[in-house]
């Protein structure tokens, strides 16, 4: 198999440098734009945080002494992929959802559920909904999971079913208010009986 010729080494490398450069961009800016348990819809946000270090992986392997500043390029591209490979790790295993998309539950319409990686004591699971590539933070709750859920937007609630061994209501499934959305109290009462659900009291600010 023939080596690779040197303008085709220079023609990767600059798309890879470009490529990586790019997606770091990309990450400051989804860094300091979205908060805490928001993504980017179809795990997009994940996939460029996988492109940036893996392709300063890459120009390790690539760069060599025909390049110009080849010593500070590689340099550059092993200290950046050991830092931030070491990083997202570790922060992965403190409970942050720094490398992997935390699991899908549930959805209704615009809405779903996903587990919350972090670490926040007794959040378990978050309400999300998409709005245009964002999947935007509406609530968090304690239920350790949710089986499905049912959106009443124009009653300014969501119904959470939960699994038989779930300890945070005797039925199951209960009423939780929807955030930023307003509830009636009789809309809700009558909405319980109507599914055989239970209310979050606690929640719900009539």
């Amino acid at each position: 198999m023939k080596k690779m010729s040197l303008s085709n080494r220079h023609m990767i490398v600059k798309c890879l440098f470009a490529i990586h450069i790019i997606c770091l961009a990309i990450c400051a800016f989804l860094l300091f734009t979205l908060s805490r348990s928001e993504h980017l819809r179809w795990g997009l946000g994940y996939i460029i945080v996988w492109a940036t270090i893996l392709s300063a992986l890459l120009l390790c392997f690539l760069i060599n002494k025909q390049f110009k500043h080849w010593l500070l390029l590689k340099i550059y591209c092993v200290v950046f992929f050991l830092a931030n490979a070491t990083l997202g790790v570790v922060t992965q295993g403190l409970g942050l959802d720094t490398l992997f998309l935390p699991p899908k539950y549930c959805s209704d319409g615009d809405y779903l559920i996903r587990s919350r990686i972090d670490s926040e004591p007794f959040v378990n699971i978050v309400l999300l909904k998409n709005e245009g590539i964002i999947e935007k933070l509406i609530a968090t709750y304690y239920y350790p999971t949710a089986n499905s859920i049912k959106v009443y937007e124009d009653k300014g609630a969501i119904v959470i079913y939960c699994s038989k061994d779930n300890s945070y209501t005797d039925s199951l499934g209960c009423i939780e208010p929807l955030y930023n959305h307003l509830a009636n109290e009789n809309d809700i009462k009558a909405l319980a009986r109507e599914l055989k659900v239970d209310i979050d009291r606690k929640s719900f600010q009539f």
